[in-house]
Parts: structure tokens; sequence; C-alpha cells
């Protein structure tokens, strides 16, 4: 058997190329954009404000249809403002 002469690679040596970079570019874009959520999520203070929230009251049985939950507007009196000395 003749002996191959061609060249054999090892294949255990890997090369960076374009896709390694984005490959960094990638974890670099996750870091900051982790580090602007914690400074924006630590502005926040650690104990919301209570409030509460009136409960829902359907409207009464007269007022179904297309007018239901319309009211007559009032006329301003005085549209324009008063005027200042």
């Amino acid at each position: 058997m003749a002996s191959d002469t061609t060249e054999k690679k090892d294949p255990g040596v890997l090369k960076n190329d374009a896709y390694t970079g984005m490959l960094v570019i990638s974890l670099l874009a996750l870091i900051g954009g982790s580090l602007l959520l914690y400074l924006d999520y630590s502005q926040y203070p650690a104990n919301p404000p209570s409030f509460s929230v009136p409960a829902y009251t359907p409207p009464k049985a007269a007022e179904k249809g297309p007018e239901a939950g319309k009211k007559e507007a009032e006329p301003n009196p005085n549209p324009m403002p008063p005027e200042k000395k």
C-alpha cells in the first residue's frame, strides 16, 4: 500500500471565525442589557405604595341600551375665560 502524502490537519485545533466574533458580541450585549435592566429596576422603591381600587358596579337595568352611560352635558354659562385686569 502506498502511504498517503496529503497533509492531515489536527482536528483538535479550532480556529476563530466570524461566528465566534458574533457570539462574543451577543454575550457583551446580553451583559450590557442585564446591567441596564438592573440599574432601571434598582430605581423603584422597595415597598410599592398601597392603593385601593373601587369595586365595579354594573349599570342599572334602566340604563341598558345605546344611551347607557351617556349623560347630558350641562352648558357652560361662561365659555370665555375671565379677562385679566
